[in-house]
């Protein structure tokens, strides 16, 4: 699907244009049941897009905004029932997703089960993300899949099963009325599988530490641009000790500080490459630094080069 065709909106609800929060909220609440947004700044408009669709047997909602935050608490609950599952896929951009004790990041190609009959909180970065929801009908599912998809289920990323439905998925967006019936059949045949998969495997503790390796890393990737983003934060943010978040990259000789500062350096990297125009202090403060002097030094040893030279080899050939 091409980004023209995931931003277009027939209600004229356009990624170009600002919009009233008002008028993103109603379009939101129109498609997908009563939820409330936050915009990034103290603003009073946002831009993105919001398209309904139909997949086969299920209704569906695209999703693409640049805002702070999305929830639906309870009392929001109360005035809309609790109609579908929705199964999200993270198509572009990062955020995270919480319901219940369940936190997960979502990145490109993650997928997510929330149950709109329990609270859930959607948090973003500070950028433009895509997302599509697959409304399953709650009762039916539920029903067909068995209890264990009440109250919302993170699914494990690195499954080969969330493969399968990232690949079931992108066929249906571009499928015809022949086929998009059995594959969207087919959608829920491979979640059901998943799920029952899940119910009977007990992973092994380096599968866990693995794991939780990579929400390490994922959270890294959306936060390190924070300064004040350290390994404290990281802890907090995994709900684990700072022994135990040293342990876990020390089994592939690393430090969470020093993947904190590769993540920084390698934005800075490709902002230097791809924006000669800003200038190195600019891109050392937006990447997460907060000293020139540590920058420039940290920079140097690990591309071998200053950062004002990256800047100006790209500027040379813009």
């Amino acid at each position: 699907m091409s980004q023209q065709e995931v931003m277009s909106d027939p209600g004229g609800f356009s990624a170009a244009t600002p919009v009233s929060i008002e008028c993103a909220r109603d379009r939101l609440v129109e498609v997908c049941g009563n939820f409330e947004i936050l915009p990034h700044a103290k603003s009073d408009h946002i831009t993105g897009a919001i398209d309904s669709r139909i997949f086969g047997q299920f209704n569906a909602a695209v999703v693409a905004t640049r805002v702070s935050s999305v929830w639906r608490d309870e009392r929001m609950i109360r005035n809309d029932p609790a109609r579908n599952l929705f199964l999200i896929y993270q198509q572009s951009g990062h955020s995270v997703i919480r319901q219940g004790d369940t936190e997960s990041l979502m990145q490109p190609g993650s997928f997510h089960l929330v149950d709109s009959a329990f609270p859930s909180q959607f948090r973003y970065a500070d950028e433009t993300t895509r997302k599509i929801s697959v409304h399953l009908p709650r009762e039916e599912t539920v029903r067909r899949l068995g209890q264990t998809c009440i109250g919302g289920v993170a699914i494990d990323r690195s499954d080969p099963l969330n493969v399968a439905l990232e690949a079931v998925l992108v066929k249906l967006l571009s499928a015809g009325a022949d086929t998009a019936g059995r594959l969207s059949d087919t959608l829920v045949e491979l979640l059901g599988t998943y799920l029952r998969c899940r119910e009977t495997q007990t992973p092994s503790l380096e599968t866990e530490e693995m794991a939780r390796l990579r929400q390490a890393r994922d959270l890294i990737e959306l936060k390190a641009r924070d300064p004040n983003y350290c390994l404290e934060s990281l802890c907090r943010d995994l709900g684990m000790s700072r022994r135990s978040v040293q342990r876990i990259f020390s089994k592939v000789n690393e430090t969470p500080s020093r993947a904190i500062q590769e993540v920084r350096l390698a934005w800075a990297h490709r902002q230097l490459s791809s924006d000669p125009q800003r200038t190195v202090a600019d891109i050392a403060f937006a990447s997460g630094f907060n000293d020139l002097s540590h920058f420039h030094k940290s920079f140097r040893t690990r591309y071998g080069d200053a950062p004002g030279a990256i800047r100006k080899k790209a500027g040379s050939t813009a």
